[in-house]
């Protein structure tokens, strides 16, 4: 049995590293929307909303989609790796929630083809609400 990987294997590996490149390029553009002036700005969201669109159907036409997951409770099922984890080794059992996607999980038919990668946080506390009698 040999280790060469199956073409469609490389296609769809290559489909994933140039799908997060063009997600962080769409990010980075929108950063510089946000900079530009108003008049700009409007024409700017216009070319970033379409990016989004092709990409988004290029992916689906492969058969695959894009998974971020800002906000959600950080747990090992997710298909993310934190790059700051070590920052919370000595905080035990503290709930950690993902602060912002630097790049997002390429997933196919149920499997993940690129994991993602993610900044986590110490989730909030929950609060209960207080009774009012």
């Amino acid at each position: 049995m040999t280790s060469e990987r199956q073409p469609m294997d490389n296609a769809a590996e290559l489909i994933a590293e140039l799908s997060v490149d063009y997600w962080k390029l769409l990010r980075a553009f929108e950063r510089a929307r946000d900079a530009a002036s108003p008049d700009r700005s409007a024409r700017l969201t216009a070319q970033a909303r379409y990016a989004e669109s092709r990409l988004v159907a290029g992916l689906q036409a492969a058969g695959m989609r894009l998974a971020t997951f800002d906000g959600e409770t950080f747990s090992a099922e997710l298909p993310v790796s934190a790059l700051n984890a070590e920052d919370f080794t000595d905080r035990g059992a503290e709930t950690l929630r993902i602060a912002s996607t630097v790049e997002p999980a390429i997933i196919r038919d149920m499997t993940v083809i690129r994991t993602g990668k993610a900044l986590v946080e110490a989730a909030p506390a929950e609060t209960k609400p207080a009774d009012e009698d």
